[in-house]
């Protein structure tokens, strides 16, 4: 049996004021309190082949944007010069993925497009591009895995597989992209936006 606080007789509901308050020995509601969160970073594990998908609009235009989806994680684009940075910043890892298996086993195919969408992200300007080996953990199911950063997204390949598909998504991201100089509308040489 539950107790309540100035039960009405009639209904066993808490009485309200005439203003519509419960009254002061009642507990309250707590009310919302405003607040942010941002995600500042995300980790993505894959194996076998990842499928590419690029999706481009506004093509030789200052509004141009690439959408390039690389398994579940989904990758906006503007200027060349930052997927040529990507794409070099991962031909550069060669040596280090030479280390890891050529596949693994149970591959299943995964859908790819914007129903599939675990994360988007918005790269510019030159993003750093670092990588690190990690050994296999013996007594555990963890593989030997290349964990590369590229901007806030750290990518774990734990095989050669989904190495080359991601390699060369970036590549045709910057292939498509071209070579341009501009930083999403600054030119690089001189720091300040490109007139129209």
């Amino acid at each position: 049996m539950t107790a309540t606080t100035s039960p009405d007789t009639a209904t066993t509901r808490t009485s309200r004021g005439r203003d519509g308050n419960l009254p002061a020995d009642v507990p309250q509601a707590e009310p919302v309190r405003p607040g942010a969160c941002a995600v500042m970073g995300v980790v993505v594990r894959v194996a076998g082949t990842v499928p590419v998908r690029l999706d481009f609009s506004h093509a030789a235009t200052r509004e141009q944007q690439l959408g390039l989806s690389l398994g579940t994680v989904l990758v906006y684009l503007r200027a060349g010069v930052t997927a040529r940075a990507v794409a070099d910043g991962w031909a550069n890892t060669a040596v280090l993925a030479r280390g890891l298996a050529m596949g693994v086993v149970g591959k299943r195919p995964m859908p790819v497009g914007p129903s599939s969408v675990a994360e988007m992200v918005r790269l510019g300007g030159v993003p750093r591009v670092t990588a690190a080996w990690f050994d296999a953990v013996t007594g555990t199911s963890r593989p030997a895995m290349l964990r590369i950063q590229t901007g806030p997204v750290t990518w774990e390949g734990c095989d050669s597989a989904a190495y080359r598909s991601l390699l060369a998504g970036w590549r045709q991201a910057a292939q498509l992209l071209g070579d341009d100089d501009a930083l999403d509308g600054i030119d690089s040489t001189q720091g300040e936006a490109r007139p129209s």
